[in-house]
């Protein structure tokens, strides 16, 4: 870790800023470090089987969850700290060292602990290592990324966001041809993934935490509510996963990730809005900050919407592209209902920027567990009576609660003030998303979805400028 200083200019919310143009990176960005998976999926899921592309999906989700354990909240907090004051860059670079320091750790922690487990005949050592040193390996990886998106370098990031998600699925699926084995497939990505974390910390040059001492224990302070807040949020966003896995079945959980793969497109388009959206948020003067945000937060929900209904009703056709040889009307049920997830997270991202900002991320915390507890309990009792449906249906409660929560919170500390038209789009297509869940895939079904997607086809051209228009503030 290098410990020279570093420059930077203050980001600007004017349409002349250069956070406009990098956000338009960022998007493309996160689109490909989601959406790339998708190029690498189906061909995964006709090498592996369902059995051990179930394998594979199970140990995914665990590594995301304890990548984020890793993370220990502090993301977010580096791209808060980065730009607050003129030392701001040697306190992001030192927090970005703290968090390559804990993921570290973490690997060597995790290794120790696999390495009594397995010697007691408790778990298979290889196995354990590579969930462990991938999740250390990933906590790097976001660390870089974090300094990338605060140094406004968007090329940074996005090399990162492909060589990690995209490269590294694809080394697991070239090495699967020789072996047709969930493990071999892990090993492959695993190496790919070390290999960006060696880039990331190269990109991001981190310092020690004492460069910045006082900053780095101020800023770890302000990340400890988000630490539980992170892990949540992952039991959100993958712990239906995990919960199928137990609850119907190894098989069943590999049918659902290939369902959650395509519903979590239009979230990934959520995810990529708000990486270019939330620099200009906080680079907003105060006075009218969280009015330009409920403003364009319309337009931005009403996009990711549109996009979500439109993964809904094509979800037949994408189903059978991806996995021709899975459960299909299960899956595409379970589909149109998770699409709905993007749409309440996006309106969540609004109200959370404005609870980050006043430094109350407790609350974010209890949303996201409150959450998780809606997810698991509702997943339990609807996942024998309604199958994969059931589990989905869980999912999106879970993100309603935690959208309503985190909007609530906002309303008391800030001026914030989500519009009547915000919430119209979102009702309108997340009854869509619903709707396209009883469309039936055959018939006069198949003309009334072709419609419906074309009308939405529409319709986003037609917001298209709007969200340019929002995005220049």
């Amino acid at each position: 870790m290098t410990t020279e200083p570093e420059a930077t200019t203050a980001p600007s919310g004017r349409s002349g800023s250069p956070l406009v143009g990098h956000s338009v990176v960022y998007l493309v960005g996160t689109a490909l470090q989601g959406l790339g998976i998708l190029l690498i999926l189906p061909f995964a899921t006709r090498l592996l089987g369902d059995a051990e592309y179930g394998k594979v999906a199970t140990a995914l989700v665990i590594i995301q969850m304890v990548g984020t354990i890793a993370a220990a909240g502090l993301p977010q907090v580096i791209l808060r700290e980065y730009h607050r004051g003129p030392d701001g860059p040697v306190a992001g670079r030192a927090l970005a060292g703290t968090m390559t320091l804990l993921a570290a750790g973490v690997a060597v922690v995790g290794l120790a602990l696999g390495a009594l487990l397995a010697a007691a005949g408790r778990v298979d050592f290889a196995e354990w290592a590579l969930v462990v040193v991938a999740s250390g390996a990933l906590t790097a990886v976001v660390a870089g990324q974090s300094l990338s998106r605060a140094r406004l370098r968007p090329f940074e990031f996005l090399t990162l966001a492909i060589v990690a998600t995209v490269v590294a699925h694809l080394a697991g699926l070239l090495a699967a041809q020789g072996d047709r084995a969930g493990r071999t497939y892990l090993t492959a990505y695993t190496a790919a993934l070390v290999l960006a974390a060696v880039a990331a910390i190269a990109i991001g040059r981190p310092l020690l935490p004492t460069a910045a001492r006082e900053r780095t224990r101020a800023g770890v302070r302000l990340a400890a509510p988000l630490l539980p807040h992170a892990v949540a949020m992952l039991a959100l966003l993958m712990g239906d996963v995990l919960l199928v896995n137990r609850l119907l079945g190894q098989a069943e959980a590999g049918a659902y990730q290939v369902a959650l793969q395509l519903a979590n497109m239009p979230f990934v388009l959520a995810v990529a809005l708000f990486n270019a959206w939330s620099p200009l948020v906080l680079s907003h003067p105060q006075e009218r900050r969280w009015a330009w945000t409920a403003r364009s937060a319309s337009a931005l929900v009403l996009v990711v919407g549109v996009g979500a209904a439109g993964v809904a009703l094509l979800g037949p056709w994408l189903v059978r592209l991806m996995a021709p040889d899975f459960p299909q009307r299960e899956m595409w049920t379970s589909l149109a209902a998770i699409t709905i997830v993007s749409i309440a997270y996006m309106v969540y991202q609004a109200a959370s920027l404005a609870v980050l900002d006043h430094e109350r991320t407790a609350r974010l915390a209890t949303a996201a567990l409150v959450g998780v507890v809606v997810l698991a309990v509702l997943a339990v009792l609807l996942a024998q009576p309604l199958g994969l449906a059931g589990v989905a249906v869980a999912k999106v409660a879970g993100y309603v609660a935690l959208m309503v929560l985190t909007v609530l919170a906002a309303r008391q500390l800030t001026a914030l003030r989500l519009p009547g038209s915000l919430w119209a789009a979102a009702g309108t297509t997340a009854a869509l998303s619903a709707a396209a869940a009883f469309i039936p895939a055959e018939g006069a079904g198949t003309v009334t979805r072709l419609v419906l997607t074309g009308a939405l086809a529409v319709t986003a051209l037609v917001l298209a400028p709007r969200v340019l228009r929002s995005l220049r503030g």
